[in-house]
């Protein structure tokens, strides 16, 4: 059966490309981390969760993957919670990245080979800046040392910004040494009272963007496959990332990747939006809140099933929708699956598990879907276009196809196999609250309608199908009865 190959819309390009990595055992991706000063947001994590699946599928393709997702502990934001507070700014740092840590175990992101602090590449972002003064693209001035924007040919190329039209009407501050308005800063000479490190330009700390363009260096070399992170972060930080990997080794990163922002109800939502002020909204992009909530599976699920490059939409009423569907496939998995089954780790033994006749082109198309850009949403409508025909097969064609579909939720990362025991022995789980009470519910709203058409009571016998199918739940009438199922 035909395949299509990989293909990565890259940023750069703006376009689909075949994925040529520039070694096939150990494909290079670097993803931008969290500034550890505060509670984690769910704008950290959607990243890790994005990439982490990207890095699972990349491995079931046969490649090999070193994935480092950094950590910035060297910031203005955590030197001012310092001051703030009276806290030592690595008591913050050290605290606060735990929590990180303990987050992404929580949501299964477990493919990170590498999580780098600022704070111990020092030494290396120095050698790297003063190879770009040496090479006349940065200089020193008044506060720092900066990046002269037009000693590099395309700058604004990753955001398609033109240079003059950035530099246009732009005052530079003579007085503070710069070249232009446009350039910025990768040393910042420190202020007394804060973190500093010695360097020949004077006792300071490195600028943000800096920071990832050594530690990217330091852990995948000079040139290295994937770049991700937010579309928040093209411009400006990827734009001087680009700027100063080409300046100072040629190419930089060969295929850039951006997933969506945060939304609700359509609208974008940032840290400074008003409506974080109101406790009821923002609790809804709480973490803790939403694992407390909904779960940490169902958080996964909610950013899987759409595609990355998509913004992703975090009202109740979408997370609710995700955790009907995918606690339907944990249900059905226990019900029909088998849980002490391990998780295969590649593509061709997906391709290669028993599977009804009429499921196999679905079981393809998750695969394409998969290599077309990694779109998580159309690998997972295959997914429930095969759970959609469960209930019509014989017992030996469900069994099989449920192990076919408990594989792809382990392709993914949405479930484990500890996941699914942990399910099974409690029923409170995540997993089992739409099972036995629910069921008995619906059980009891079929039998009312029953008896309403038994009656001829029309009227109520509609009423009943047609609310339950605006809450998404649709009922079936065949000859042996009426079931019921989650409309997706």
């Amino acid at each position: 059966m035909w395949a299509m190959s990989l293909q990565i819309y890259s940023s750069l390009s703006r376009r689909k490309e075949p994925f040529q990595p520039i070694n096939p055992e150990k494909v290079g991706m670097y993803v931008c981390g969290p500034t550890v000063y505060d509670d984690c947001h769910v704008g950290h994590v959607v990243g890790p969760m994005v990439f982490d699946a990207i890095s699972r599928w990349l491995k079931a393709k046969g490649y090999g993957v070193n994935f480092v997702n950094n950590i910035t502990d060297i910031d203005d934001k955590i030197i001012q919670r310092s001051q703030r507070t009276g806290e030592a700014w690595e008591e913050i740092t050290k605290r606060y990245t735990q929590q990180y840590f303990d987050i992404l175990t929580a949501l299964n992101v477990t493919e990170v080979d590498a999580h780098p602090k600022c704070s111990d590449h020092i030494p290396e972002m120095i050698t790297y800046i003063d190879d770009l003064i040496k090479k006349d693209i940065a200089y020193p001035a008044v506060d720092g040392v900066y990046f002269d924007v037009v000693k590099h040919k395309d700058y604004g190329k990753l955001s398609a910004r033109k240079l003059e039209d950035m530099l246009a009407g732009s005052r530079v501050d003579v007085q503070g040494g710069l070249r232009q308005a446009g350039d910025f800063c990768l040393w910042k000479f420190s202020k007394p009272d804060e973190p500093s490190w010695e360097s020949p330009w004077g006792a300071g700390r490195p600028g943000w963007h800096i920071e990832c363009s050594v530690m990217s260096c330091s852990h995948l070399g000079e040139t290295f496959d994937i770049h991700g992170g937010g579309d928040d972060l093209k411009f400006p930080h990827h734009e001087n990332e680009i700027a100063q990997g080409e300046a100072h080794g040629g190419e930089y990163a060969k295929v850039w990747m951006h997933n969506g922002l945060i939304q609700y109800e359509g609208v974008k939502v940032g840290k400074s939006d008003p409506r974080m002020k109101d406790p009821n909204f923002s609790k809804q992009f709480n973490v803790f809140h939403l694992f407390e909530t909904y779960g940490p599976a169902t958080l996964r699920f909610l950013i899987l099933q759409g595609h990355y490059r998509r913004p992703f939409d975090f009202a109740p009423q979408a997370f609710d929708g995700a955790k009907k569907a995918l606690d339907k496939i944990i249900q059905s998995i226990l019900e029909l699956g088998d849980i002490d089954m391990p998780a295969i780790k590649t593509e061709k033994e997906l391709l290669e598990m028993p599977l009804p006749t009429e499921c196999i082109a679905m079981r393809r198309g998750f695969c394409d879907g998969m290599d077309n850009d990694f779109n998580t949403g159309a690998a997972m409508g295959q997914m429930f276009s095969m759970l959609k025909l469960v209930k019509k097969m014989s017992d030996e064609d469900k069994a099989s196809t449920m192990k076919v579909i408990q594989q792809m939720t382990f392709l993914l990362g949405i479930l484990t196999p500890d996941h699914l025991k942990e399910a099974k022995e409690n029923p409170a789980s995540e997993s089992q609250e739409l099972g036995g009470k629910f069921d008995a519910v619906m059980k009891l709203l079929i039998e009312c309608r029953q008896r309403a058409r038994a009656n001829k009571d029309f009227e109520l016998s509609d009423l009943i199908r047609d609310e339950l199918q605006k809450e998404g739940l649709v009922l079936l009438d065949g000859k042996e009865g009426t079931s019921w199922e989650i409309k997706e």
